[in-house]
């Protein structure tokens, strides 16, 4: 009967300390979707078409926290690079299309 108290209260101690981590896309491809950058600091990328189907194109577009446009680029070759603006925290990325864009760090 102890054991089974202490079970039950080591247990519910393990869920009540843990910290919950928020969805920040940690990977460096990107499929078509929508992706809210929140409690990241400020940083520069670049990105690049790694992978496209020759049917349609690949978008990626850059939204602030106000919804205003901050970048817009159609990709329409494969390897082709660009140096992304300042994404803060707050920014939406937005891929459209089928193909996957590599955004790297700097």
């Amino acid at each position: 009967m102890k054991m089974r108290k202490f079970l039950i209260v080591f247990l519910m101690s393990i869920i009540a300390f843990t910290e919950i981590t928020k969805a920040i896309p940690i990977s460096n491809t990107y499929k078509q979707g929508i992706y809210n950058l929140s409690d990241i600091e400020e940083f520069n990328a670049t990105a690049k078409l790694i992978t496209s189907n020759a049917v349609t194109v690949t978008s990626l577009i850059i939204v602030d926290s106000n919804g205003n446009p901050k970048f817009y680029k159609r990709f329409d070759a494969v390897n082709e690079s660009v140096n992304l603006t300042s994404i803060k925290s707050g920014d939406i990325i937005a891929i459209i299309g089928s193909g996957e864009i590599a955004i790297t760090y700097s």
